[in-house]
């Protein structure tokens, strides 16, 4: 009761000097994931909880002042501004008196991992939450950021670009003839996770064509595969997406990436030993029109020529 006293308190704080420049505003109703909305129709100040929509909402051109922790030092692709952009905490467990701080005119977040603090969110700002639980829904999630901020010509603009770089990347394999499997692992501490098609990196790898190893063929999200069954997830090429910064899951990941490459299981892989395995950036981990195009690229560059 005291912590929603206190937040219900600097919100009102918080929101009262700006109440009546937000009537003055154009406003939209939007309907999500907890009813419908009345939001800016053009917001400036947006905060994002919910890591894969802060890809769609800079695949807009529009760069929010608050997202959960660990993005502005890890996903390098983003360029968030450090001046601009503030960490808000986890999506889970945010902080409520950053966001309030921050005067935000628009909260955008995803039902998935948002716990119960929708009620709390839309009393300092109008909220959307979308109901979008993976990051193998991003073309999705990339239409409905459109919609709340606006921007559906940016939208358009995003799909009518990324459907010119396929057919792009299309024509360069087939006149190469080449046709190998790429496999996709996450290496995290204790896991070796292997994606299948319904993730991000799998969609754009089905929109290319490109074909999988059998494990990774599958309609199947992220699977955790065993050390004793690392064949599994060999195919000609070996992508291994990374994060930079020297937050905890970065280096963990880079730690765990060191120890995979001197286990002897390892080096016993295909891939290994043609030495067809790239160390590719974040953008093969989360999901928006930006990271695909990134990862049609990195396909050019090193299974195309």
């Amino acid at each position: 009761m005291g912590s929603t006293a206190l937040i219900a308190s600097a919100c009102t704080r918080a929101t009262q000097p700006d109440q009546q420049a937000t009537t003055n505003k154009a406003i939209k109703r939007i309907k999500h994931a907890f009813g419908e909305t009345e939001v800016p129709t053009n917001p400036t100040r947006v905060i994002v909880l919910g890591y894969i929509a802060v890809e769609a909402v800079v695949d807009h051109g529009l760069q929010p002042i608050g997202v959960p922790d660990g993005l502005v030092d890890s996903f390098s692709h983003l360029s968030l501004n450090k001046e601009i952009t503030a960490d808000v905490g986890s999506p889970v467990q945010p902080s409520f008196e950053k966001i309030i701080s921050l005067k935000p005119d628009l909260i955008l977040t995803s039902k998935y991992r948002l716990g119960n603090g929708y009620s709390q969110l839309a009393r300092i700002a109008p909220t959307v939450v979308f109901d979008i639980d993976s990051n193998h829904q991003w073309k999705e999630l990339t239409r409905l950021c459109g919609e709340a901020l606006s921007r559906q010509a940016e939208t358009q603009k995003l799909v009518s670009s990324y459907k010119a770089k396929l057919e792009t990347v299309k024509a360069k394999m087939s006149q190469t003839g080449k046709r190998p499997q790429v496999s996709v692992i996450t290496l995290i501490p204790g896991l070796i996770r292997a994606s299948g098609t319904e993730t991000f990196a799998g969609s754009v790898l089905a929109d290319a064509g490109i074909s999988r190893p059998p494990s990774q063929a599958q309609p199947q999200g992220p699977q955790n595969i065993s050390l004793e069954a690392l064949d599994l997830v060999d195919g000609d090429v070996i992508f291994i997406p990374t994060l930079k910064g020297n937050v905890g899951f970065a280096t963990g990941m880079r730690a765990e990436i060191d120890r995979m490459k001197a286990h002897p299981l390892w080096s016993q892989l295909k891939a290994v030993k043609n030495n067809q395995v790239y160390e590719v950036s974040s953008h093969w981990m989360n999901g928006s029109y930006i990271s695909a195009n990134r990862i049609l690229d990195d396909l050019l560059t090193y299974i195309g020529s």
